[in-house]
């Protein structure tokens, strides 16, 4: 939990450091809504359910239910949505942003959670 707290926190400031008003505003949705989602996506990591692979986004590890299949998709949506944004900050791509993170993830990710390596692999941390 610490890690993903650690994660907002980054988010965050990745996110306050943009000058256009309106995207900052855009942002802050998303900010938002991650942060209400944050308590459920951490619970579906420790029971298995997702895990995070090697381009930073979530993966299902199990069969969701609708519910949660719609939960993995709002995060992974708006994980794209900030990778996006960084990339565009700091003159990369969003797929590199999203490497860079899931490197990050599986650096911390706490014991029970599936990562998939950079060669592909799925791991148990």
């Amino acid at each position: 939990m610490k890690h993903h707290l650690t994660l907002l926190v980054t988010v965050i400031a990745l996110l306050a450091g943009f000058t256009s008003q309106a995207h900052a505003a855009d942002l802050s949705v998303v900010k938002a809504r991650m942060s209400e989602r944050l308590g459920q996506v951490v619970a579906l990591k420790q029971d298995g359910s997702f895990g995070e692979n090697n381009l930073g986004y979530l993966t299902a590890r199990k069969e969701l239910s609708a519910k949660h299949a719609k939960l993995l998709a709002a995060e992974n949506a708006d994980r794209k949505t900030v990778y996006v944004a960084i990339a565009a900050k700091t003159k990369s791509s969003a797929t590199t942003v999203g490497k860079a993170r899931a490197k990050s993830i599986r650096s911390t990710a706490p014991k029970g959670t599936w990562v998939q390596l950079a060669s592909g692999k799925w791991k148990q941390m």
